[in-house]
């Protein structure tokens, strides 16, 4: 794949990021955050809802526990996305490597599975594609940021933009893969989930239970994925 072809793959997380990443800077600026932190947060940090997150969390003065435990059952569910890339992610060279690893985000992952079989230099598309993506999101977070003093923006809702993006991305990976029984099992999951897990641990408990029925089920050869 070209630099263009990559680049025009990336579009629509360019402007799912464009939004949520506006009213991230936003949220943090009028929380009394200086640009300069939103911006580190941006490059060190990287992650959307984290970001969310972890502002609420130093708006609250949560202890550094609490931010590490927050922060790990939010984002557990990337561990899922390193085990399914790992065969690339091995071929991938040095240090790409580390950052691709680093810079892996649901929408990432989605684009990438949403190419289907990957042909041609992996290193430069998967590491070009992680970038891309990590420096609209950079500089849609400063945008917000710099520009929270100047305007009086109310940003409620506008995250839902991310779920949007993610929802048209997932569909993407169906259309490529069209397996109905992972479709299904994976919305009684979670509906399920909605029920029985509460609202802070919901996408643990259901990332994990799903974990264990596909293992079991894989054991006893009654599902063949």
């Amino acid at each position: 794949m070209s630099n263009f072809e990559i680049f025009k793959s990336s579009l629509p997380v360019m402007f799912g990021y464009g939004a949520l990443g506006f009213a991230v800077g936003l949220y943090a600026s009028s929380s009394g955050i200086a640009p300069v932190w939103v911006a580190l947060a941006s490059l060190i940090v990287y992650a959307g809802s984290g970001q969310f997150l972890l502002v609420a969390l130093i708006v609250g003065n949560a202890t550094l526990i609490e931010v590490f435990v927050a922060s790990f059952l939010l984002n557990f569910r990337h561990i899922f996305y390193t085990l399914s890339l790992l065969p690339e992610i091995r071929s991938l060279k040095a240090p790409w490597r580390y950052y691709f690893m680093f810079a892996l985000t649901d929408e990432t992952f989605a684009l990438l599975r949403s190419k289907g079989q990957v042909t041609g230099d992996k290193t430069h598309i998967f590491a070009l594609t992680a970038f891309l993506n990590q420096f609209y999101w950079f500089i849609a977070t400063v945008a917000g940021a710099i520009t929270a003093s100047e305007l009086n923006f109310s940003y409620a809702g506008v995250e839902f933009s991310l779920v949007a993006l993610f929802a048209v991305l997932g569909f993407e990976i169906f259309r490529q893969n069209p397996n109905a029984k992972i479709l299904a099992f994976a919305f009684i999951c979670a509906f399920v989930g909605l029920f029985v897990f509460p609202a802070k641990y919901y996408l643990f408990g259901t990332i994990m239970s799903a974990l264990i029925l596909l293992l079991a089920f894989k054991k006893e050869r009654k599902w063949s994925f």
